[in-house]
């Protein structure tokens, strides 16, 4: 059923537009719920899960689907760089961090003193 406001606008009675946003939700919910790996409880972490290492270079993003990690960190950052390839250089160093982070090993050099210590 259909109700016309005073513009002469019909809208959906509030009935069908329910029965439509959730068809939407369970339609979209399947595919990802079959797609998820088995998973442990929140909160629940393997003896190992210190040791373990992610692969940071691949197809997809890493960490999304896997169980949860150890420990993590969050950053952000005003990006300073004067120029391309300033911003080129600052991304490449990132990168290589971000590897180490995930598969641990030595520590990278540190390119500029001034900057504070890996550890």
């Amino acid at each position: 059923m259909q109700y016309e406001d005073e513009n002469g606008v019909n809208e959906p009675s509030r009935r069908r537009l329910l029965k439509g946003i959730g068809a939407l939700a369970l339609a979209g919910s399947c595919p990802v719920a079959h797609a998820q790996k088995t998973q442990s409880a929140p909160g629940t972490l393997s003896p190992d899960a210190r040791n373990e290492k992610q692969p940071f270079y691949g197809e997809h993003q890493a960490g999304i689907l896997t169980p949860q990690q150890a420990a993590m960190m969050l950053v952000a950052f005003d990006v300073l760089a004067s120029d391309k390839t300033d911003l080129e250089r600052l991304f490449r160093l990132l990168t290589q961090r971000f590897a180490f982070l995930t598969q641990g090993g030595d520590e990278p050099a540190t390119p500029n003193p001034r900057l504070t210590p890996l550890d």
